[in-house]
């Protein structure tokens, strides 16, 4: 209990540290003050790939635009096939906004038949040696990391400042506000992640979605679909008495589940479970705090200590410090 006591006090402090950046919030109090403009504008149509995308055009621009992201809701961008309402669209938009590395091929393949003046990549702007290369190419949730997001965040708001001029000063606001918030959300993580050793930080998984997390974090992510990753986190469990394996909503098709099943009492622990479901494809409910990205992160840092660090069960002792 004393660790996640600790755990929450970090959260509450290193949460009120982006009160006191000062020099960050006055630069951002200079530019919304020449940021008036012309308030009657016309809101820019764009669409977007993920609600990942659409939070992030949202939260940069506002009510300058209006915002249709083609995935929506609980659904998995990563085997999605656009129909010819989703083509329609594309086609027609004002801007089309997307993230790239592969995500979405047939998206891609869409926004591309636009004028380069359409579209924005947000992934673009992102140094090569920062993403994730695999055997089949670029990891696609590379840019979800907070220090690489604020790349597309800068990228983006150029590209929608040249389409908004008059409302450019409040968008190169936003963007100082973003980028302060997801320093301070970065900061936060490290802070909270110096209560799990080096030694304890296994991602023991089914996919690749958190490979990003785990690069950031000094975490070993092993995907048990392949068989030399599979035996090592075996090896690792039974080393480091690891409690939990983790599943990411809409990736993997349930094979840590299958898995867990095999080797749970004869290769592992018989006492290894399952940690709460992560999210890194979907946004969650708008009305919640995981329907925007910081408010997801959270969540996923939270559901990844706890399932490395469990709290105890209601009357036995909280482990030694």
């Amino acid at each position: 209990m004393q660790i996640f006591t600790r755990w929450l006090s970090r959260v509450a402090t290193l949460s009120l540290a982006v009160v006191f950046l000062v020099p960050g919030v006055q630069a951002q109090d200079e530019v919304l003050q020449y940021g008036g403009g012309d308030r009657d504008v016309e809101p820019l149509r764009v669409v977007v790939d993920t609600s990942f995308t659409a939070e992030l055009v949202d939260n940069i621009a506002g009510s300058f635009v209006e915002v249709e992201a083609v995935v929506d809701g609980e659904e998995s961008p990563l085997a999605y096939s656009l129909d010819e309402d989703d083509r329609e669209r594309i086609e027609s938009a004002d801007l089309v906004v997307y993230q790239g590395l592969g995500l979405m091929p047939e998206f891609i393949q869409a926004a591309e038949a636009r004028e380069k003046t359409d579209r924005v990549v947000l992934t673009d702007r992102i140094p090569d040696f920062r993403l994730i290369e695999t055997e089949d190419g670029v990891n696609p949730h590379t840019y979800h990391d907070p220090s690489l997001l604020q790349y597309s965040v800068d990228h983006l708001t150029i590209r929608l400042k040249e389409r908004l001029e008059t409302v450019a000063g409040e968008i190169e606001g936003n963007r100082l506000r973003i980028n302060i918030e997801l320093q301070s959300l970065m900061r936060e993580t490290e802070g909270l992640m110096e209560d799990v050793p080096r030694s304890e930080r296994v991602l023991v998984t089914d996919n690749d979605v958190f490979a990003y997390f785990a690069k950031a974090y000094h975490f070993e992510l092993l995907d048990v679909t392949d068989e030399d990753q599979s035996e090592k986190a075996i090896e690792l469990i039974e080393r480091n008495e690891t409690p939990n394996v983790f599943t990411v909503a809409g990736a993997g098709e349930e094979a840590i589940e299958e898995w867990l099943e095999a080797k749970r009492g004869s290769a592992i622990p018989e006492s290894v479970g399952m940690a709460p479901e992560l999210t890194g494809l979907w946004l969650g409910d708008s009305n919640l705090p995981t329907g925007t990205y910081i408010g997801l992160f959270r969540e996923n840092v939270s559901e990844i200590i706890l399932g490395l660090k469990p709290l105890p069960e209601a009357g036995s002792e909280a482990p030694a410090e």
